[in-house]
């Protein structure tokens, strides 16, 4: 398989992993109390987020990582 073709897969399954950790139902499973003085659902949303935006730019750049660009 070639590496674009990987890459928009990773991609894609980035994609679905956020719309299945930022839906309802698991959004619910942290809302309640509170954490180092935080709203857990506050410190869930940053944590998914922030995981998620890393993983995007590791995927994105490996390309460049790999070339050497």
């Amino acid at each position: 398989m070639p590496r674009e073709a990987r890459r928009r897969d990773r991609l894609v399954g980035l994609f679905v992993l956020g719309l299945v950790l930022f839906n309802p139902p698991i959004l619910w499973l942290f809302s309640g109390a509170s954490l180092f003085g935080w709203p857990r659902l506050f410190v869930y949303l940053f944590c998914v987020w922030t995981a998620l935006t890393v993983m995007v730019a590791r995927t994105v750049e490996r390309k460049r990582l790999i070339r050497g660009d």
